[in-house]
């Protein structure tokens, strides 16, 4: 029988890859940034071997294809029908989150942040100029959610200008619903507060109930009030030849986040557009396998999980990501006792909450199987 080509290992070691090199020669497999341990899709290395046989890699636009593929995938996924003036191309989600950052209000305003979250949104108002507000979420019904009567306290300050979403919230795992992105939507337009909402785990949905919705389809008439931040790089595992978008639909936000994209932000490498536009094109039957993989990988791991000591994991409804408790852990540092017995993951410090780790599921099974037996192994020694 053959092996599934995402239950495939393969060695990274030789290709200078962040995650592989972390930890040196030690013996620890790496569980912790988020690009997945996948080949990419054939038809992404065909259409890259394909441009390459061009001797020339100059700087380019994004191709009208391209254009159409993006187009044609918003609609086909979220029945959203955008313009095709409304896209802005970009080298990554980040630098996008820091233009929009910049572009909102002047120096010394807020920037509103629901955390815990992913890392550069904690640390992106700072760099832009801007105060930082945390809005906790709240953990209720099994999910973290955003806590509603401490964002209308927040927005009502006139010095509130924007809000930094992660929606599906990365690390937590949450599918914000309909209601709760038109709810926000609503405090955050009547207080001229604009809703930046990084997409960017759109396609990796693990509940088959909670189907995406795109914070600007949401919102309705007040989409002119958000900027849309989407990329296939954490889709089609393209970290490493990003190709992000910002959808605009209000000219004038557009006008003023191009401008603060100019001269800071780099265009967008030849080869991205391509790979990008061969996912969008011709990735589906791909992403359904790798959807079907993260989904058989998520519950080996929430039943492993559910059977050990010490720590438990939130439900994760998207992503690759899992959220863990390991506040009863008898240890000054969970992270680095797991690394000392072989699994590395990233700190929940990291994100805003030291009581979590997160632990990327993005791999073949039999290198999850060998991660969980280690720790495993690791609790067992504190009983």
């Amino acid at each position: 029988m053959s092996i599934s080509p995402f239950d495939q290992i393969i060695d990274r070691r030789n290709t200078s890859s962040i995650k592989w090199t972390k930890y040196g020669d030690e013996d620890v497999i790496p569980m912790w940034v988020a690009d997945m341990e996948f080949a990419i899709a054939p038809e992404i290395l065909n259409a890259l071997k394909s441009r390459i046989d061009h001797p020339i890699l100059g700087y380019t636009r994004a191709p009208e294809a391209l254009y159409e593929a993006v187009i044609a995938y918003l609609q086909r996924s979220f029945q959203w029908q955008i313009d095709e003036s409304w896209l802005v191309w970009l080298p990554g989600v980040v630098p996008g989150l820091t233009a929009a950052s910049s572009m909102a209000g002047k120096q010394g305003d807020s920037v509103l942040v629901p955390s815990p979250v992913y890392h550069p949104l904690l640390h992106i108002p700072e760099k832009a100029g801007k105060e930082r507000i945390d809005l906790p979420l709240v953990y209720q019904q099994n999910r973290w959610s955003i806590d509603f009567d401490l964002l209308e306290r927040q927005a009502k300050n006139p010095r509130a200008t924007s809000l930094l979403l992660c929606s599906p919230h990365n690390p937590a795992g949450t599918m914000y619903t309909s209601a709760e992105l038109r709810q926000l939507m609503e405090i955050c337009t009547k207080h001229n507060v604009l809703v930046v909402s990084d997409e960017i785990h759109c396609d990796l949905v693990l509940d088959e109930q909670a189907p995406h919705v795109p914070t600007a389809v949401a919102a309705g008439e007040l989409a002119s009030n958000t900027i849309t931040l989407m990329s296939p790089s954490k889709t089609y595992n393209l970290a490493g030849a990003n190709c992000s978008f910002a959808i605009i639909p209000d000219p004038a936000v557009r006008e003023k986040f191009s401008e603060a994209c100019h001269y800071t932000v780099p265009i967008v490498p030849t080869l991205s557009y391509i790979a990008a536009q061969a996912a969008y094109t011709h990735g589906q039957s791909w992403h359904a396998q790798l959807i079907q993989h993260l989904r058989r990988n998520h519950q080996t791991l929430r039943s492993a999980v559910d059977a050990m000591p010490y720590i438990w994991m939130d439900a994760t409804a998207a992503t690759y990501l899992a959220w863990i408790n390991t506040s009863d852990m008898p240890v000054e540092d969970p992270c680095d006792y797991f690394r000392q017995h072989g699994v590395g993951l990233s700190p929940g410090a990291q994100f805003g909450d030291p009581n979590y780790q997160r632990l990327n599921f993005a791999c073949a099974g039999e290198q999850l199987d060998t991660a969980l037996s280690r720790i495993e192994r690791a609790l067992a020694q504190l009983a």
